[in-house]
């Protein structure tokens, strides 16, 4: 049976009480047609059962707008945002989001985990510290926003170590206090004040709350109130969420276990477990499907790739799904020939992220003549790469990646989670939707940033705002203080705190006269450990890492705000990353991009820890995590070929070269010498 016909012939059978009900979800890889699958189910549903209500949930607007495009309006059926849905929801019981919503601004205490035997204590110590830092920071945010009360700078690891039981019982003490002035506040604040404000960020003295928190608040109220549930299984006879991998698991968790016991609402999941790449997203429900909370149905047309790529994407999928091709109306098996190439070269003693400089430029060198010459016949294939130096060269982003650079060994990982903080992803999206005429949204956003609307000559005025934004060559920094000026965009707590951090971590290393006696030492050549203990035989090893450390940050916090990263950077990082550049260039984490005629894969970390593509063919690896998430970025990046896929490896020695070799056997190789 097609699995079309399958999930037909659930819903059929849902409709008989004397069957069994089952929820379902359609597995299908790239290329499959999945949202065609789901067009034709949102048809076949409202022909045939024109009276029952349901809704379509999907997780941008964008999003939204292509399955309305594709469907057209059905009655009776929503299409939807998860975030739309959930508010529309919850919105009006005020009352009970302000009884659970101490759960999304309260600090969780530190737990010290249980050190087992066997295991490394140095390591232990080094994790147990970091959490320590991690959460003194988040307790340290949250002080400042309620009571504008800024901390002390944290104890460094040496004095934690001394005795980090004290330490952590002294921070839950402080934690506790906190907590309950939070408590304390929340509960002055009357309840009809609280609301989802459609934004990324929380406001607490507004008692609003972002998109994160919605899911969460959305998951409490249904755990809580078994009511809620009954009241969605009583509204919607149909329930079909799209792209579920990237779905945040509290919203799977709310479908298929809050709803109440015995509904009577079919939930079909449509998506691809090995295209869930984001930390945020369930990436598979093979739990669910176990538990028989779901049956699984397997898409297995390819409508997009040549043979010979989906030949090549069958090696990388690690959850049994075969892929097949499948020809599109008037289509021939001869439209979709294609290949797959593998260009390698053997670099031994490849550098790792605590090599020097030089040693990493030369490297790259080596590595983007591998590129070159294996673009030799393909001068107009698209590169696909995580985001590096030379692609932020190639772009116009090189002063914002080499601010991040400096410090980070996670770069875009690190730009975006900032830029995000900061509020210049919302400029960016302002500005985006500006260029491509969007101007309901423009609209929208800018009259919840307090802009007032009411004129021909406010409608000038912002035509001029964003003219200037879009052509502009003032710094990051000035153009966000002319956002909030002109209220484009409200000051969110989550920047309040970032500018505050960064003031009080500048100004007391303006006032700790031991780092700049060290700064100076540094200044005048000793630029390393060994060389600084040279010129001051009382700095310590330790203390020349913690002194580091702390002029990176310096840095940083100097660079990001300084008159050097200009604006333009930012939109010409995020056009990278929403591929509206005209480059060569495209980054492997796009997973709903369109299918490219030609793509080069290339299979290089640029030092970026949470990937190993080696992960994907070492027979040896036992992380299987590790290699499941590299597996799974492999796979999205090499399924959007339409034709031909070519990959580029720099081997470090002979075992990775017979390890490459043999995952690519079958495929064209070609070894380069360079």
């Amino acid at each position: 049976m097609k699995p079309i016909e399958k999930i037909k012939e659930v819903i059929d059978n849902n409709q008989n009480p004397k069957l069994k009900f089952e929820n379902f979800v359609l597995q299908g890889g790239a290329g499959s047609g999945k949202t065609e699958s789901l067009k034709q189910i949102l048809e076949y549903i409202t022909e045939n059962y024109p009276d029952k209500k349901g809704v379509c949930i999907t997780l941008t607007n964008a999003a939204v707008e292509e399955i309305k495009a594709r469907v057209g309006e059905k009655k009776n059926f929503i299409v939807s945002t998860i975030h739309s849905f959930l508010n529309d929801l919850i919105k009006d019981y005020k009352k009970n989001i302000h009884e659970v919503i101490f759960e999304i601004f309260k600090v969780e205490e530190m737990t010290r985990e249980v050190l087992i035997e066997g295991d490394d204590e140095k390591e232990y110590n080094i994790n147990e510290h970091e959490k320590f830092k991690k959460l003194y920071g988040k307790y340290s945010g949250m002080l400042f926003t309620i009571t504008g009360e800024k901390t002390s700078k944290v104890d460094i690891k040496k004095k934690y170590e001394e005795d980090p039981i004290k330490n952590n019982e002294d921070l839950n003490q402080k934690i506790e206090e906190l907590n309950l002035e939070i408590l304390k506040q929340i509960n002055l604040i009357d309840y009809k004040k609280v609301r989802y404000n459609e934004t990324r960020y929380n406001n607490f003295k507004e008692l609003s709350f972002g998109h994160d928190e919605l899911l969460h608040i959305a998951s409490l109220l249904f755990k809580k109130h078994e009511l809620l549930g009954k009241i969605v299984s009583d509204k919607f006879d149909f329930i079909l969420i799209d792209e579920y991998q990237d779905t945040n698991k509290k919203v799977v968790d709310v479908f298929l276990n809050t709803l109440s016991i015995g509904n009577k609402t079919t939930i079909g999941f449509f998506g691809d477990s090995m295209q869930g790449i984001y930390d945020d997203g369930i990436g598979d429900i093979e739990e669910e499907i176990a538990e028989e909370k779901l049956i699984k149905i397997e898409k297995e047309d390819n409508f997009r790739c040549s043979d010979r790529v989906i030949d090549f994407i069958n090696t990388i999928r690690n959850d049994g799904l075969e892929q097949e091709l499948a020809l599109k109306n008037e289509e021939t098996a001869d439209n979709r020939q294609g290949k797959v190439k593998l260009y390698y070269s053997i670099y031994e003693n490849k550098p790792n992220v605590f090599s020097s400089i030089d040693n990493k430029n030369r490297y790259f060198d080596t590595l983007n003549k591998l590129i070159a010459e294996s673009s030799v016949d393909n001068p107009e294939i698209k590169k696909l790469m995580l985001t590096n130096k030379s692609i932020s060269n190639e772009l116009g982003f090189s002063v914002l990646y080499q601010i991040f650079n400096d410090r980070y060994q996670e770069v875009k990982e690190e730009i975006e989670k900032t830029l995000g903080r900061i509020q210049l992803i919302d400029l960016y999206e302002l500005c985006s939707a500006y260029k491509n005429k969007d101007y309901n949204f423009v609209l929208t956003k800018l009259k919840k940033g307090g802009f007032k609307l009411k004129t021909l000559e406010d409608k000038i005025k912002i035509n001029n705002i964003f003219n200037e934004l879009l052509n502009s060559k003032e710094s990051v920094n000035n153009v966000l203080n002319i956002a909030f000026e002109k209220n484009l965009i409200n000051k969110s707590d989550s920047y309040k705190r970032y500018i505050a951090n960064k003031d009080s971590f500048l100004e007391n290393l303006k006032q700790d006269e031991r780092f700049q006696h060290l700064e100076s030492l540094h200044i005048d050549g000793g630029n390393t450990a060994v060389r600084m203990i040279a010129k001051d035989t009382s700095v310590s090893d330790e203390e020349f890492v913690e002194f580091d450390k702390n002029r990176k940050k310096k840095t940083f916090y100097t660079e990001l705000f300084s008159e050097r990263l200009k604006f333009s950077e930012v939109l010409n990082y995020y056009n990278y990353i929403d591929e509206n550049s005209v480059s060569n260039y495209i980054t492997m984490h796009k997973t709903k991009g369109s299918g490219i005629e030609n793509v080069m894969v290339v299979m290089d970390e640029y030092f970026w820890n949470k990937y190993n593509f080696k992960s994907i063919y070492d027979v040896n690896e036992q992380d299987l995590i590790k290699k499941s998430r590299n597996q799974k970025l492999f796979y999205v990046a090499c399924s959007r070929t339409i034709k031909n896929l070519i990959c580029v490896r720099l081997v470090s020695d002979e075992e990775e070269e017979n390890q490459l070799l043999a995952f690519f056997k079958g495929f064209e190789i070609e070894k380069v010498n360079l």
